[in-house]
């Protein structure tokens, strides 16, 4: 465990902050700073590894200084001489291999010779693909400099059980957001209906395993790769992999918590037989569910999704979650069964 209070900066998606605040908040006094960043102390490195909902950590420092040169002080390279320390006593240890700076004229001598400091200091040497990722940037106040020091050596967002490169799979971190929407606790009976490469599901063992848990695809490879995330993630929990089309394979109704993220159009068919998809969702959905069932439906075909909504009578919406990842908008649409 650390032996000094870390000041954190987690870098988060657009439209994941509230709920990555929430679990940031058990670590210790938290805020939100922006819609892609929150700040957290902590004196528990250890622990941050645990966050789900965060893209990535970095233990910062903020100096007063009116250029980069003067970080290279020897008052400041002392402080960040124990951040580095406290990097290297984090258990499971990190291992790190090289240090690759980010910040704007990185390739000046100031910033050159700031990187060659710090790699000495940390017993490795600087690289471009280096996994000590070191940031530096203005602060605020103004007439300031933070420098930012990643703690793990892959982001946070990257599951290690993640071990099959399925496309159109859901980011982690959204998947985990889409889960505390849902609220899905361990009396509730949960489908996912589109379940892909399993990414939902897996992800939900991590909190409360639910009663009951399906994951439905049509695609054998889908399938496979969501058992082998299972068995990588070593989570307690069942769930049954089912291989089928979820508008008409068997399954026993009576789910409390109902998902899916259908294709969309740019991976799989097109916009109007997608829309056609979506209103056949709903409907598989309304006779799988309880009553006040929730379903959250996760898509990029918004216009689509609103007008399927302004035909359906057997959902109520309830909320609507936009996220902002990459260049592509997805919303969850939250909705309630009648």
């Amino acid at each position: 465990m650390s032996q000094i209070t870390h000041e954190l900066v987690l870098e988060v998606l657009e439209g994941c902050g509230e709920s990555a605040l929430r679990e940031a908040r058990e670590l210790g006094p938290a805020r939100l700073v922006s819609a892609t960043e929150l700040t957290v102390s902590t004196d528990d490195l250890d622990a941050v590894r645990g966050l789900r909902r965060v893209v990535a950590a970095s233990t910062s420092l903020t100096v007063p200084a009116r250029r980069p040169r003067e970080l290279l002080e020897t008052s400041v390279q002392q402080r960040l001489g124990v951040l580095l320390e406290d990097l290297g006593r984090q258990r499971p240890r990190q291992r790190f291999g090289g240090l690759r700076l980010e910040a704007a004229g990185s390739g000046t001598p100031e910033m050159r010779r700031l990187a060659d400091t710090l790699a000495e200091s940390a017993g490795i040497p600087v690289a471009e693909d280096g996994d000590l990722v070191v940031r530096v940037r203005r602060g605020a106040p103004a007439g300031t400099w933070q420098v930012l020091l990643r703690t793990t050596r892959r982001p946070l967002s990257t599951r290690a059980w993640r071990t099959v490169n399925y496309p159109g799979a859901v980011g982690a971190t959204i998947a985990a957001t889409v889960l505390d929407l849902l609220q899905v606790g361990e009396e509730d009976s949960v489908l996912d209906m589109t379940c892909g490469s399993g990414t939902f599901l897996v992800e939900q063992l991590h909190a409360s395993v639910p009663a009951r848990a399906i994951g439905v695809d049509r695609d054998p490879e889908a399938i496979d790769a969501a058992r082998a995330h299972q068995r990588a993630a070593r989570r307690r929990g069942r769930i049954d992999w089912v291989l089928g089309d979820v508008l008409t394979c068997d399954l026993e109704p009576g789910f409390t918590r109902m998902l899916t993220n259908p294709p969309w159009g740019t991976l799989l068919g097109d916009h109007e037989s997608n829309e056609q998809l979506l209103a056949d969702l709903l409907a598989r959905a309304a006779q799988l569910g309880a009553p006040r069932a929730r379903l959250g439906v996760l898509t990029h075909e918004i216009a689509r999704m609103q007008r399927v909504l302004e035909r359906e009578t057997a959902w109520r919406p309830v909320g609507e979650h936009r996220f902002f990842q990459k260049g592509h908008h997805p919303r969850l649409f939250l909705l309630e069964r009648g």
